[in-house]
């Protein structure tokens, strides 16, 4: 990587805001790296849920500037036998733990090489056995920034862990299954349905049109209008390029009656 005046790191962490962590981890990425600016992507990933934390950091950085230092910190395992790793893709860097939190970038990115962070001398001492975020993984993306060639930094590997998360799949050729992962404030159900997948079933199908089927409703699927429309319940495609579940002025988590892990499909019309 080549040294930046002013790069991008984006953190997703589980630490919430309640403790000095997210300050410590910010303080740790400045002392090596002054010039950081920090992208807070969410500090509100279920604590220890290393599923919904891979997912979050798929969908959040879709649409970073080239080349961001990604951060996932989602480590119910720090201090035990779990590596420290940076995965390095077509488009940027993810640095954090060995535990499967980086699996959706492995099945959806280009990945070029993933690496065992080996390179203690690069760490901040002491390193705490209970905060690697803070310790390995901030200083190490602060080098990075600096211009230190990443070969420098560990050994590659190719037993990296990954998760059998859920994902979403072609049905024949007019149905695409997937399941809902996240409930948002508003009560939205963002799904693991992608556009690429709906491009794939209107090739397929030769239509372009579809209906969203969710708990026995069916719902038509909007292209224009966003958020603004005349149903009550309805599917888009929101801004991280995924399917979505919305209802005008009400959650349509309520509305439904339903939440994370509910099965959803898209079919042709």
């Amino acid at each position: 990587m080549a040294a930046d005046p002013a790069p991008f790191v984006a953190l997703y962490t589980d630490f919430g805001n309640d403790d000095p962590w997210v300050g410590e981890l910010k303080a740790s990425l400045w002392s090596v790296q002054p010039q950081f600016k920090i992208l807070d992507m969410t500090h509100a990933i279920p604590a220890h849920d290393v599923t919904s934390g891979a997912f979050e950091l798929f969908r959040g950085s879709r649409h970073l500037p080239p080349w961001t230092i990604n951060i996932g910190v989602v480590d119910p395992g720090v201090g035990g036998p779990r590596r420290p790793i940076m995965v390095i893709t077509e488009n940027g860097y993810f640095i954090g733990p060995d535990n499967g939190l980086f699996s959706y970038i492995y099945l959806h990115d280009e990945v070029h090489k993933v690496l065992h962070l080996t390179s203690s001398h690069y760490f901040r001492q002491p390193v705490s056995a209970t905060f690697h975020a803070r310790d390995v993984f901030a200083p190490i993306a602060g080098w990075l920034s600096k211009g230190i060639d990443s070969a420098k930094l560990g050994d590659e590997i190719e037993d990296f862990v990954r998760l059998p998360v859920p994902v979403d799949k072609m049905v024949g050729e007019s149905l695409v299954k997937g399941e809902v992962r996240v409930v948002d404030r508003f009560g939205n159900l963002v799904t693991n349905i992608r556009q690429a997948t709906l491009d794939e079933l209107s090739q397929k199908s030769g239509k372009t049109k579809f209906r969203a089927l969710v708990a026995g409703h069916e719902m038509p699927f909007v292209q224009e209008g966003g958020y603004s429309q005349d149903h009550q319940l309805f599917a888009l495609i929101n801004s991280s390029g995924l399917v979505e579940i919305a209802c005008f002025s009400k959650p349509a988590s309520e509305v439904l009656g339903v939440g994370k892990g509910k099965d959803v499909g898209v079919m042709v019309e």
